[in-house]
């Protein structure tokens, strides 16, 4: 038996024991239960039958203060180009691009996508993408040099910053702190 059932086993007893006693004073006083408490269990009963005094499944509630959903999903953008980078440099790089946000309002978006750490946003970003970090070379008309290349995968960070061991055409491998790991 599980618990929704011992719960209801429990309550169909309740009520029981107060329609045997005709006390429902002292039945929620022996049950140790509030008088309202009874009486909303009751109206259940009475109501929707046995199934009223199952335990209810509630909706997550909806806070007014919560970061509306077109920030929300702008942050997680900009996340997606930016996975490594810290949530207040993330807000710096926002806010220079006219986007009103905070650093905690970026935090707690990713607290609520289980993005806190480095590591959960660079998955993310692999699963996100379909890729293990993996892109091709094709099709990237007019590029003079691997790091216009570069640049053009990985356009919010600067051309000078990574180190470029191959050919163009070949594989390019950027290796920084701000760069993610481009192979194939």
């Amino acid at each position: 038996m599980g618990t929704r059932e011992q719960l209801i086993k429990a309550r169909l007893g309740m009520l029981a024991l107060a329609s045997e006693l005709k006390n429902i004073a002292k039945a929620c006083k022996l049950a140790s239960v509030s008088r309202s408490h009874f009486y909303e269990i009751k109206r259940a009963y009475e109501i929707f039958g046995k199934e009223g005094l199952a335990p209810r499944v509630r909706r997550k509630p909806e806070m007014p203060n919560r970061t509306p959903a077109l920030v929300e999903d702008q942050i997680l953008s900009k996340t997606n180009a930016n996975p490594t980078i810290s949530y207040i440099r993330l807000a710096g790089h926002m806010k220079r691009e006219g986007i009103g946000v905070t650093p905690t309002m970026i935090r707690y978006v990713w607290q609520r996508h289980g993005l806190s750490t480095r590591a959960a946003r660079l998955r993310w970003v692999k699963r996100r993408n379909g890729h293990a970090g993996t892109v091709k070379l094709v099709n990237i008309p007019n590029a003079v040099s691997e790091i216009e290349v570069l640049h053009a995968l990985l356009p919010s960070q600067p051309p000078s910053l990574c180190l470029l061991p191959a050919q163009f055409g070949k594989q390019i491998m950027a290796r920084h702190s701000e760069c993610l790991a481009i192979l194939n």
